[in-house]
């Protein structure tokens, strides 16, 4: 996976330097303006997200308690803990400094884990903080999130060369989500080993996740909306999973069935006294 941290923002910046030095000047505009509108409209709306409440320790102290003392276990920093007042149930780490991140959970997850599956979640959390994936994600898949975006100029009316740059760009920003997301996943398995590191318990993470997956599936899709765009960073994915092909090369995390059959070759490990579980 590390060739794919590496080779994914190269390839976009080869194909940027392609359009530049081959393409006529007003196609390189276009994509360039393309890039340029992707980055604002991130930049708009990351700021128009509403400002996280932390939640103190009164308001939560067995939470607190937890994470205190998973932190002391990584040797990390204990993350601000901010409650998100939404009723499906996940968590996700902000901020790409270890000293500087946040931990959201939702109503939806405090209020149907037990103590233990809790516990696994947050160590997934952790082990995320840890591997610093805030910030490997966001330089891996940053630019093609922007060019994606700034694509959509594409589908106006217009000048033609500009418009044709908007559409080289949203498609280097397809494939740059391609490589990002196959390294997502790739995280996610690397977050749940590190979550049974820190907890040595893989049959609690593996039913928080079977708890949530089923809980995921009765809220309504309207309410998951806002949940879905940010995906790439929650335990568990909110929007609508595809399927087949597409759905396999697209999806933000792998599937509940693979995360529970490593979990359950974790377990495994655990009782045969084994230090080292292969993939």
């Amino acid at each position: 996976m590390v060739v794919t941290a590496v080779l994914t923002p190269l390839v976009v910046l080869a194909c940027l330097a392609a359009i530049a030095v081959l393409l006529p000047l007003k196609v390189a505009i276009g994509a360039g303006a393309a890039l340029v509108f992707g980055i604002g409209a991130i930049v708009v709306e990351r700021a128009q997200r509403p400002a996280a409440t932390p939640l103190t320790v009164a308001e939560a102290p067995q939470l607190h308690a937890l994470t205190e003392r998973l932190c002391a276990l990584a040797d990390l920093p204990k993350p601000e803990i901010v409650r998100e007042a939404e009723p499906e149930p996940n968590s996700w780490i902000v901020g790409v400094r270890r000293g500087g991140s946040r931990l959201h959970v939702t109503d939806g997850l405090l209020e149907l884990l037990a103590p233990d599956e809790l516990e696994a979640v947050v160590a997934h959390e952790l082990a995320h903080v840890a591997h610093r994936d805030a910030a490997v994600m966001t330089a891996v898949g940053g630019p093609g999130e922007a060019l994606a975006h700034g694509g959509q100029l594409g589908r106006f009316g217009g000048f033609f060369p500009l418009q044709a740059g908007a559409i080289l760009a949203a498609l280097v920003g397809l494939l740059s989500t391609v490589g990002s997301r196959s390294l997502a996943r790739h995280r996610e398995l690397a977050a749940d080993r590190g979550a049974v590191a820190l907890t040595g318990r893989p049959a609690a993470l593996a039913s928080a996740l079977t708890r949530i997956t089923g809980r995921l599936a009765l809220i309504p899709t309207e309410d998951l909306r806002v949940a879905a765009a940010r995906d790439a960073f929650n335990l568990l994915p909110a929007g609508e999973q595809h399927q087949g092909l597409r759905g396999r090369v697209m999806a933000t995390h792998p599937s509940l069935q693979t995360r529970i059959a490593r979990l359950e070759r974790l377990e495994h490990a655990l009782h045969a006294g084994h230090l080292h579980v292969p993939d």
